[in-house]
């Protein structure tokens, strides 16, 4: 099952993971203006709508797994909601400098339902890549 659509996807993944597991200390202090908007909702909103749609995508293109065609799109949203869950639990057990957020969760299952209605766009408007 795994073809070459599946590459891009697992790369995404390990982008996540590197960045979500990353030591807290890594990344630069958000300014006090900014804390208002809570701009790392938006940055779990693009990982997770972007993982979306390339796994969407890889599934889609596969052609070994007839059956597996049928619920290619609840597939990805699952394993995209469950990677989110489980970064999200991974942050609060390991001592990184991180917390665990139920807020980070319901950003990341909300960017996966956006990267479903991104990838419906893409595929209607013709997109080569996404066709």
């Amino acid at each position: 099952m795994f073809n070459k659509y599946n590459l891009p996807a697992l790369i995404w993944v390990l982008v996540i993971l590197f960045l979500t597991l990353a030591p807290g200390d890594a990344f630069p202090v958000t300014p006090k203006f900014l804390d208002l908007f809570q701009p790392d909702k938006i940055v779990h909103l693009i990982m997770f709508s972007t993982l979306v749609v390339l796994l969407i995508n890889a599934f889609d293109k596969q052609s070994k797994y007839p059956s597996f065609k049928k619920h290619y799109i609840l597939i990805a949203l699952l394993i995209s909601i469950f990677l989110g869950g489980i970064t999200e639990v991974l942050q609060g057990i390991m001592d990184i400098g991180r917390t665990a957020s139920i807020y980070d969760f319901i950003a990341n299952a909300i960017g996966s339902f956006l990267g479903y209605y991104i990838y419906t766009i893409l595929r209607k408007r013709g997109v080569k890549y996404f066709s």
